[in-house]
């Protein structure tokens, strides 16, 4: 399977984070700049809908995480449960695409 550019970028992130080589306030960071870019270009109207969910979903959990302690709410994803949100998502996706 190939990917673009984008979608690479996209993909070295959620593999990068769920191998434990970035932390998660890192991957909050890098990957809500690395997924507006690929919104805001034309890649996205080539994109399988699979793949396109999978960011967006990715999206969503970042969204709902916080890192720091001071602005955390009761329904804001630790660190951890990002890590593990991701990476079932990232497992279903892999399926996903195999099927």
């Amino acid at each position: 399977m190939s990917f673009n550019q984008n979608e690479s970028a996209i993909l070295n992130l959620i593999d990068a984070f769920t191998l434990g080589q970035i932390a998660a306030p890192d991957f909050e960071q890098k990957y809500s700049v690395a997924w507006r870019t690929y919104r805001d270009s034309s890649d996205i109207k080539n994109a399988d809908i699979v793949t396109q969910r999978f960011f967006d979903s990715v999206f969503s959990l970042v969204d709902s995480y916080c890192s720091d302690p001071e602005l955390i709410d009761e329904d804001d994803l630790n660190d951890d449960e990002l890590l593990n949100e991701v990476s079932n998502l990232k497992r279903s996706w892999e399926n996903a695409k195999l099927a």
